[in-house]
């Protein structure tokens, strides 16, 4: 029964997301999946993820997450479904979704998350669901500076009936959402005349997110970040190719890239990639045309500000760890000292001066002309990056076998120059500041090393039908790997940890980790008044328009 009820559950948080991408597609972009004007469902749902983020973070302002607010925002959104579902094209649910969505079951079922799920993404998401909007949680804990959006967006999924248990339904729904928009991809290309670029890096990000992410407990922030990067690449490249601005694409990349910043705000950096297409298309004085051309525009633009306004309030700085976004007058804030030394431990750490059994001793020494580079190579390059790496180098040789290239033709890379620049020197970035796998590594190195194979391919004129059967069986092998690796998984969690998700489909959460939520019992004689409570580690707290402050006795 536990089974049935958590699988029923995670059918119906799929509905209303669904629901809220349907309001947004058919209200505020140029999609109203009419006959007419049909979009695959993929992009529906990552709408819906998108348009639900804005509501969250909006809503947080006013009113906590609790109960209430979240059975009505499920509630609301199942309605907006089935209001809309009945005007939509009938081939709304594709087999593509359904295969996507079924194949995904193999992977919602883990007892152990991710790392920093207990130690601090369990913690802010369920400050959210308890509290408004409040101000200087980094003081609790330094973790508590990354506010992801994706916390915004778990935290509408908390209700009585389902407790702790649905905080991943985000790293679901995007891989549920843009496998099925590869699959489109990759199987509507019967009809045409040949097989394109999208069509190859649309295989390449499949094998990325089933068989190197086919762990769905690992995704954390960073992953699903890295997949929607590698779509909005895609998307670029299909305006490359077509060599003009199709307007429903266009306002697909706004959405998408607003999202990948919301989620990791780091990656505000690679919206570089972005300015290709802008500037290939658009002129500078076009900018503010931009927003009544693409309405859409304004929500990519109010998701990025709301972004920047929690990351504000939670450590005082627009962009938590860059020291020159910070504010030392906001008394709140997490101090710029502090913010530069964090700053330093995070590039010491990506780059293997630290570990849990293992840290230099001097930081600025480590870090100086690339002393670090030999202990990397040593402690993480043939530990996790090589295994990458050689992976890798097994998805080209694969379909170097199925897609044999019978001539090379270097000038076809020419229109791809400038991006494949972008991504060199992006990757040349991630390499002099932050050099793990989780800060973009993933899909700057799979992309820097794939992209000029599909290039290859997409000149050779294969013809869909003669490849037809190398196709599948790409496919089936893609698909076996993931749910292969994901039954070995749950079988050695039975062993380990005597998980048995037929009994139990719920994952381990140690209630130790609360951390915020536990400092907060010992700091307040009464919770609800937050000017009446014992100084703990220095953590004072102050009550502005009833929003809470928290801040070090010494500001």
């Amino acid at each position: 029964m536990e089974l049935l009820k958590f699988l029923f559950i995670y059918a119906l948080l799929t509905i209303s997301i669904l629901g809220y991408g349907l309001v947004f597609s058919n209200k505020f972009t140029k999609y109203n999946n009419f006959q007419n004007n049909y979009i695959s469902i993929g992009y529906v749902g990552l709408f819906g993820i998108f348009f639900s983020i804005i509501i969250s973070y909006l809503s947080n302002f006013f009113s906590p997450h609790n109960n209430l607010h979240n059975l009505s925002f499920i509630l609301i959104g199942i309605i907006f479904f089935f209001i809309f579902f009945k005007k939509t094209n009938k081939k709304f649910i594709s087999s593509y979704f359904i295969f996507s969505y079924l194949i995904s079951l193999f992977a919602i079922f883990y007892f152990k998350s991710h790392d920093d799920f207990s130690y601090y993404h369990l913690s802010l998401i369920n400050n959210i669901t308890e509290n408004r909007i409040e101000f200087g949680i980094s003081h609790f804990d330094i973790a508590f500076n990354h506010v992801s959006s994706l916390f915004y967006f778990h935290s509408l999924f908390k209700t009585d009936l389902t407790g702790d248990y649905f905080y991943q339904v985000g790293q679901l729904s995007i891989v549920i959402f843009v496998n099925t928009i590869l699959l489109e991809n990759i199987l509507k290309k019967k009809l045409a005349k040949s097989l394109d670029v999208t069509f190859f890096s649309s295989i390449f990000l499949l094998i990325l997110i089933n068989v190197f992410f086919y762990r769905l407990s690992e995704h954390g922030t960073d992953r699903s970040a890295q997949i929607l990067f590698f779509l909005a690449f895609i998307l670029i490249i299909n305006l490359i190719e077509e060599n003009k601005i199709k307007k429903n694409s266009f306002e697909l990349l706004i959405i998408i890239f607003a999202l990948i910043i919301s989620i990791k705000s780091f990656y505000i950096l690679y919206s570089v990639l972005f300015s290709v297409i802008y500037f290939r298309f658009f002129k500078l004085k076009d900018t503010l045309k931009i927003f009544s051309d693409f309405p859409v525009a304004y929500f990519g633009l109010l998701i990025i500000c709301l972004m920047v306004i929690t990351n504000t309030a939670a450590s005082g700085c627009l962009l938590y760890p860059v020291p020159f976004t910070c504010f030392e007058s906001f008394f709140w804030g997490y101090g710029k000292d502090h913010v530069v030394s964090a700053m330093q431990w995070y590039e010491i750490w990506s780059k293997a001066g630290a570990t849990p059994n293992f840290r230099v001793d001097d930081f600025d020494g480590y870090l100086a002309n690339f002393n670090w580079i030999s202990n990397w190579v040593d402690k993480y390059f043939f530990n996790k990056f090589f295994d990458f790496f050689l992976g890798v180098i097994l998805s080209i040789i694969i379909l170097l076998i199925c897609f044999w290239p019978k001539k090379i033709n270097f000038k076809s890379f020419n229109k791809y120059f400038f991006v494949y620049l972008i991504l060199v020197l992006l990757l040349v970035e991630w390499f002099w500041n932050h050099p793990a796998l989780r800060y973009g590594g993933f899909v700057l190195v799979f992309l820097i090393m794939t992209f000029p194979f599909a290039v290859l391919f997409s000149k050779q004129n294969f013809i869909y039908k003669k490849k037809y059967l190398q196709i599948k069986l790409i496919l089936l092998i893609i698909f076996i790997l993931f749910s292969g690796r994901n039954i070995n998984r749950l079988i050695n969690e039975y062993n380990i940890y005597n998980y048995n998700f037929l009994k139990n489909p719920n994952y381990s959460i140690d209630s130790n980790f609360y951390t915020m939520k536990n400092t907060k019992k010992k700091l307040f004689k009464v919770p609800e008044n937050c000017n009446k409570n014992n100084s703990l580690d220095n953590i004072k707290c102050r009550k502005i328009l009833k929003y809470n402050f928290y801040y070090k006795s010494s500001n």
